[in-house]
């Protein structure tokens, strides 16, 4: 009777040890997170070299695109940018199937390009596909843009 015992605890151990064993990062498992871990890594752009760490969260049309650019076109966008990440607001997630899903979100960053102060707001849905279990941003459209400027004058 203990031999049976024995048996289901031990294969309950190796059940829970092979699970915490797992290769895949728990991040990749959820598309919310792949997408806040994206941006955050975007917005943490040091050098051209991180081109491949973008790179690595993305497939299909956007990976393309972000191959496409040159060295120097990759550098204005993430490197050389004067923009300060402020707040991300996941407004949607909607499940297409089991292996799509679009995620619409709010990104709130400051621009000192755009002038001291600016805040700029984008309103953006990305298109997210499951590859072996992981899930990558295949696409991501703008939806709408409002750029705040720091004490703008405006006359009627």
């Amino acid at each position: 009777m203990y031999h049976k015992y024995f048996l289901v605890l031990v294969s309950c151990l190796l059940f829970i040890a092979m699970a915490g064993c797992s290769k895949k990062d728990q991040s990749t498992l959820d598309p919310k997170r792949r997408l806040t871990d994206y941006i955050a890594l975007s917005f943490a752009v040091k050098d051209s070299k991180d081109r491949q760490s973008l790179s690595n969260y993305l497939t299909g049309s956007a990976k393309t695109r972000l191959a496409a650019w040159s060295d120097e076109q990759f550098r204005q966008a993430f490197v050389e940018t004067k923009r300060q990440f402020l707040k991300l607001v996941i407004d949607e997630v909607k499940a297409i199937n089991s292996t799509e899903t679009n995620i619409t979100y709010e990104l709130i960053y400051t621009d000192q390009s755009k002038g001291k102060g600016t805040k700029v707001t984008n309103k953006k849905m990305a298109h997210l596909v499951s590859e072996q279990g992981v899930w990558m941003i295949s696409d991501v459209r703008n939806i709408k843009e409002l750029v705040e400027y720091q004490n703008e004058m405006s006359l009627p």
